[in-house]
């Protein structure tokens, strides 16, 4: 009777010590440790870096280890399994698609897929600030994804605002989150694929060529524009100045010309007759020897008539 009684302490004991020595636990490099005491977390709390620890077993602690430096994301809009089944011509996939559809400013659909990166950085709030963590960061960064689609018209948001969309979702998503109290930091957002349904998109393309081909047909206006535009200044200027030199020669061929009518004037003034009687022989010195003078030489009696040509030379 009383080897039993002591097998049975000794086997109490070992239960006992076995019970406590569950109570070990390892924390992994890139695992943070969280206990809790009586399923609540103390109000000292702090994280338990990696190693070897140890806590009371359940049901006074209980110890959740989750991974801190892995990179999780998740897919927001249309998830790659169902685009996969889309493209294999799925009806069903395609008519379950309708509520990940999204709208752009200018009312035209668009079938998205993001995918978004995220580490935990706070364990504590990551364990209990949010009943599914994942599927609160999953609804947080597709409202922000929505909201920023419908102020852009869709050519934008399929061409240059690609790296505008993915920043903004970023920074805003991140900014909900901090509000929440997740525990969540987004390490990136990438918009894996964003295009027109499948039933247009031949259509669309067409359209979005037409919008290039604009674009660069107003390119090349403008370089013919940028090209002849310096050529037009270049002969506007020519002329202007052109015009400019020849408003001076005639101002001064005319100051000239009234400055002399003044002198004439003054000396027709001072003695008119002199002044005809110079002009006269000025005249006829301009005048003469630009002519042929013809002389009839008549003889008495002669029925012939001699011709003599003088010219006048002038003195």
């Amino acid at each position: 009777m009383r080897i039993r009684r002591t097998w049975l302490t000794v086997a109490a004991l070992l239960l006992l010590a076995g019970y406590f020595a569950s109570g070990a636990y390892f924390v992994q490099p890139d695992e943070r440790g969280v206990v809790r005491w009586f399923g609540r977390l103390p109000d000292a709390y702090r994280r338990v870096p990696p190693g070897l620890r140890y806590a009371l077993p359940w049901p006074f602690c209980k110890v959740d280890r989750p991974k801190t430096t892995e990179v999780r994301r998740v897919f927001v809009g249309l998830p790659p399994e169902q685009r996969n089944a889309i493209a294999q011509g799925d009806r069903d996939a395609i008519s379950n698609t309708l509520a990940s559809d999204m709208l752009t400013g200018d009312v035209n659909v668009l079938k998205v897929t993001m995918v978004v990166q995220y580490q935990v950085t706070d364990p504590a709030l990551y364990l209990f600030g949010a009943e599914n963590p994942e599927k609160l960061v999953r609804a947080t960064v597709q409202s922000v994804l929505i909201e920023a689609l419908a102020g852009l018209p869709v050519d934008q948001a399929l061409t240059i605002a690609k790296a505008k969309l993915q920043m903004e979702t970023l920074n805003d998503s991140q900014r909900r989150l901090d509000r929440y109290g997740c525990g969540v930091h987004l390490v990136a957002t990438n918009l894996e694929t964003i295009e027109p349904p499948r039933a247009i998109v031949t259509t669309f393309q067409d359209v979005v060529s037409a919008k290039k081909d604009g674009e660069r047909a107003a390119d090349q206006a403008v370089s013919e524009a940028n090209r002849i535009l310096p050529k037009a200044r270049g002969e506007a200027a020519k002329l202007l100045v052109e015009a400019e030199g020849f408003r001076e020669t005639r101002v001064s061929r005319a100051r000239g010309e009234a400055a002399r009518f003044l002198n004439v004037l003054a000396a027709y003034r001072q003695d008119p007759e002199a002044f005809r009687q110079r002009v006269l022989l000025q005249t006829l010195e301009t005048v003469l020897p630009k002519i042929r003078t013809y002389i009839l030489d008549e003889k008495p009696g002669d029925p012939r008539m001699s011709v003599r040509i003088v010219e006048y030379k002038g003195e």
